[in-house]
């Protein structure tokens, strides 16, 4: 099931954040995240266990994909996929017109989903990541959420 994430849910979050990256964001960020933007934090909930997340924050009528990560186990299952769609979704209901995020350069695996899903490669960012690896800049623009038809 796909809901908005809740402070309830940090201690799940957290442990797929410290699992999926290498400098991984820290336990206070993410409350503060989840404090901050709860209609942009997403969850992915199985049997009362956070599964997977995204969470992005909006600026005017843009936003930014700030983490999304799926527990190992259940990576390459559509999750991450299913996240990224709801929460396009959910963004141009809301009149955001498009969606940012950054992805290390070398992660190929995650460059094709993006891709896959309508982002567009922006620039390349070099020394972004705090071990000095470069970022891939990626956008897509959202689609109007009254032509589209969603509520």
């Amino acid at each position: 099931m796909i809901r908005r994430g809740s402070i309830a849910d940090l201690n799940d979050i957290c442990v797929i954040e410290n699992k999926s990256f290498n400098d991984p964001y820290p336990r206070f960020l993410l409350a503060e995240l989840l404090r901050m933007c709860p209609a942009f934090f997403v969850a992915v909930d199985v049997e009362s266990r956070v599964i997977g997340y995204c969470v992005a924050s909006v600026r005017g009528d843009e936003a930014h994909l700030i983490s999304i990560a799926v527990i190992q186990t259940r990576r390459r299952s559509g999750i991450a996929r299913m996240l990224i769609s709801y929460l396009t979704k959910f963004l141009s209901s809301r009149n955001v017109k498009a969606l940012f995020l950054e992805v290390r350069v070398e992660n190929s695996g995650a460059i094709r989903l993006y891709s896959s899903l309508g982002f567009r490669q922006v620039r390349v960012i070099a020394r972004y990541y705090a071990d000095g690896a470069s970022a891939l800049k990626m956008r897509i623009a959202l689609v109007d959420s009254a032509a589209a038809g969603f509520r």
